[in-house]
């Protein structure tokens, strides 16, 4: 009566694994694309850059100053802020060149550095400072890092060193196209 019940039980399950065998499992993955923009609080290396004694340009560069990951291309556009303080208020007045980090190990090829962009002010249209047309990943780091040289001047010359000091914020922003 044991065997028998046994067989019984044994035949059904053969019978419905047949069905459950059958089945199959599928699975849809989407990845999105990864963006991570990171600006480090500068330490200056400040220079008078003239050499024109009367001329008060003044060129500071921040090393690894900006670090991007992406797994495409990107652009990284400035706008100089609202001027806070009594210095000269005179628009235009912060100049940005970017670089290659002075740490990167990213992927370079593609990349598209600009040299003396000014800055348009804060109710202006962001200027492009760096252009890549491909992932910062090289295959074995994943981050692009870019120095920038401030360049801050009345037009570029002739601010009178005894003004107020004023404080110009400069904002960056990432974008994938």
């Amino acid at each position: 009566m044991r065997k028998g019940l046994f067989l019984i039980v044994f035949a059904v399950c053969l019978l419905f694994s047949d069905g459950i065998l059958a089945q199959s499992a599928n699975m849809s993955i989407n990845l999105l694309d990864a963006l991570s923009f990171t600006v480090n609080e500068p330490i200056f290396n400040v220079k008078n850059n003239s050499k024109n004694k009367n001329d008060n340009l003044i060129r500071a560069i921040a090393s690894d100053h900006i670090s991007v990951v992406s797994s495409k291309g990107y652009v990284v556009k400035a706008i100089s802020g609202q001027q806070n303080g009594s210095g000269p208020g005179i628009e235009g007045l912060v100049q940005v060149s970017s670089l290659i980090g002075t740490t990167n190990r990213g992927n370079t090829e593609g990349l598209i550095l600009k040299s003396d962009v000014v800055l348009p002010p804060a109710n202006g249209s962001p200027a492009t400072v760096i252009t890549a047309s491909n992932s910062s990943w090289n295959g074995a780091y994943s981050a692009n890092k870019f120095n920038i040289a401030y360049k801050i001047g009345n037009k570029f010359a002739y601010i009178d060193k005894n003004a107020a000091p004023s404080m110009i914020p400069v904002i960056f922003s990432v974008i994938q196209p």
